[in-house]
């Protein structure tokens, strides 16, 4: 069983969201990080196999946590989750070392990007593959 921390600072996202994750049966969630500093603080104590960072948060911004998170534990997967679509945030996202890229709105692009991502696989939100193609 896959096991996840969550790096999202809207308290109401990230309840809403463990909640859908913890109602799949092969997810489980570690805990929940409402900033960068935090995730980075549980990341000493904790054995994850994936990281879902909200790519706006307080402080350390979600990109430049993955950034770091590729430095400090180069064989953990990140996967964003974001409101944003711009190809830019896409791209500065997968520079940084993200595996993938999920819309906030899509909850099972979300878990099928988690489920990809933990294959091996790139991953981004279907609308995301159309822009970036065109």
């Amino acid at each position: 069983m896959p096991v996840l921390l969550l790096v999202e600072d809207s308290a109401i996202l990230a309840a809403t969201l463990e909640r859908f994750l913890r109602g799949q049966n092969d997810i489980s969630i570690a805990g929940i990080a409402p900033s960068a500093e935090d995730a980075l603080k549980e990341l000493k104590h904790l054995v994850v196999d994936l990281v879902l960072v909200d790519v706006a948060l307080p402080g350390i911004s979600g990109i430049d946590l993955v950034a770091l998170l590729r430095k400090e534990y180069p064989g953990l997967k990140c996967l964003m989750l974001s409101g944003h679509i711009e190809v830019d945030y896409v791209n500065r996202a997968l520079a940084a070392g993200a595996y993938g890229y999920a819309v906030k709105s899509d909850p099972f692009g979300i878990l099928e990007g988690i489920q990809r991502v933990l294959e091996g696989q790139i991953y981004l939100s279907k609308g995301l593959q159309r822009g970036l193609l065109n």
